[in-house]
């Protein structure tokens, strides 16, 4: 065990070190990897090191973009004035959607660390033949490897790059990393290649998985319903719909993952301030650690959000759209007066929080989220009926007292339907969704992102000047900034988005 630890740690060190110093280590660990043990045990470090701080599979980089970049997040002037410690300069131009200062931040905790996951997944790839071992087991972690660096693909892809629309196919997508070799090319694919590269992965490790249905206490690990519910996302935000329903229906048929009521949820640990007095009542999700919310009952496959200042704000325009006396989500997860925890009093702030202190919000695929993407897909075929019974399945487990959607169209259903998705994974898909809303065949779901804030200009904030900042259909800065640093590096490979 000590010896598979101390691989981990050097992968870990390699992937932080600067490229000029590591051409040759790569080689150098790869020689110490005999087993697949040693592969499988680098696989399932999920937890093991921290999002700043190495490869753990199951976590993000801080994702500011999801946390500060959509209309769920609201940053009032009048917070900011009162508070200007809670927040730092990199988050707040993620909030007024900024190019240049992202650009020349100091780093990209999302970017690097999917980048890491790849390297990790390559260096799996690259030694499972000639490790010693039992064929399933080989198979297994080459199953696992593939869709991790397919995951980590999809992510970087709808972030830091247009969303997927024939009018982009064109357009840059990422550099396709394949081995461990850091001289490999690194010009940017383009974003059709890139989608067809992510899918001929995911092709790679359906031939490949032994899970036949998603494992209750390893999560983390690929599984055949696993696949099935991201291909029903993949093929939601690429538009196809057949087949979105098609691996919906495929994934449902898992005996694990298990949709929670959240009647069922207990209260947690209260937070108590004065001065003014406050108790803040959570939930027993926010008390939930790694070794309890990996395992969540929900997930075909553990992957979460990170939010690094513990602190999802929602918006005015969020939290108005819940039933704020019916709404398990809302009673259990949007926490009043929630800014006590960053210290902030006035005004009056709610905060989201799902696990871990609101450390980290769900995002790998969950039987949720594929009732969801049936649900969907089905409203825009038309087929308002069985749309409308997908999305209440979800519904009995989320009310305190169960109210069922109705409609009378499918596009009222297809409305109601999209309300009900922001409702139930606000932060970690919005900003996902918003791309894709806009280049599909519903202009009425189109969204509009408008934050009123502070004239931002370069490390400060002008509290004399309010302004308007505003992310209109079909912007160019739906592709995330690349931060200069990766650019750089590349010698120049890697070229910025177009603004």
């Amino acid at each position: 065990m000590k010896r598979l630890n101390i691989l981990i740690l050097m992968l870990g060190l390699i992937c932080l070190a600067s490229c000029k110093n590591y051409l040759d280590e790569p080689n150098k660990i790869q020689a110490d990897i005999k087993t697949v043990d040693q592969l499988q045990a680098l696989l399932d470090n999920v937890t093991g090191l921290e999002p700043y701080g190495g490869v753990a599979f199951g976590y993000e980089g801080d994702n500011a973009t999801a946390t500060y970049s959509t209309d769920d997040t609201e940053i009032t002037p009048e917070l900011y004035r009162n508070y200007p410690s809670a927040f730092t300069l990199v988050r707040l131009y993620y909030y007024t959607l900024d190019i240049d200062n992202i650009i020349g931040a100091a780093s990209d905790p999302l970017w690097n660390n999917e980048f890491r996951k790849i390297f990790n997944a390559n260096v799996v790839l690259a030694n499972a033949d000639d490790a010693s071992g039992d064929a399933v087991s080989r198979n297994r972690i080459k199953a696992d490897a593939y869709f991790i660096r397919a995951y980590s693909y999809w992510t970087l892809v709808n972030y830091y790059c247009l969303p997927y629309a024939e009018e982009n196919f064109n357009a840059k997508g990422l550099p396709i990393k394949k081995t461990t070799d850091y001289s490999e090319f690194l010009k940017r694919a383009s974003l059709k290649e890139t989608y067809d590269f992510i899918l001929s992965d995911i092709a790679q490790a359906q031939s490949l998985v032994n899970y036949n249905d998603v494992q209750a206490d390893m999560r983390w690990r690929v599984s055949k319903p696993a696949i099935d519910a991201f291909l029903s996302r993949y093929y939601l935000f690429t538009g196809d719909y057949d087949k979105s329903v098609q691996y919906a229906n495929s994934a449902l048929t898992s005996q694990t993952a298990k949709l929670v009521d959240f009647n069922t949820i207990p209260a947690g640990r209260p937070a108590t301030y004065s001065n003014p007095s406050a108790t803040l009542n959570y939930s027993a999700l926010n008390d939930y650690s790694s070794t309890r919310f990996f395992k969540w009952d929900e997930f075909y496959y553990a992957r979460f959000t990170y939010t690094g200042s513990q602190w999802d704000i929602p918006s005015t325009n969020l939290l108005s759209m819940y039933d704020h006396s019916n709404d398990l989500r809302f009673l259990l997860l949007m926490i009043p007066n929630g800014g006590r925890r960053a210290g902030v009093i006035t005004p009056a702030q709610y905060r989201y929080t799902y696990f871990s202190d609101g450390s980290y919000l769900p995002s790998g695929p969950t039987i949720a989220e594929v009732l969801l993407n049936k649900a969907e897909a089905l409203a825009r075929k038309g087929n308002m009926t069985d749309a409308l019974a997908a999305v209440n399945m979800l519904r009995a487990k989320r009310l305190k007292t169960y109210v069922p959607l109705t409609a009378g169209s499918a596009a009222n259903a297809l409305t109601q339907i999209l309300q009900e998705r922001r409702r139930e994974l606000p932060f970690s898909f919005r900003w996902t969704d918003i791309r894709r809303f806009s280049v599909n065949e519903t202009p009425g779901d189109d969204v509009t992102v408008t934050h009123t804030f502070y004239k931002m200009g370069v490390g400060t904030v002008d509290l004399n000047t309010i302004q308007t900042y505003t992310l209109p259909v079909k912007s160019l800065r739906y592709a995330v900034p690349i931060n200069s640093f990766e650019i750089t590096a590349s010698q120049g490979q890697i070229e910025q988005n177009n603004y």
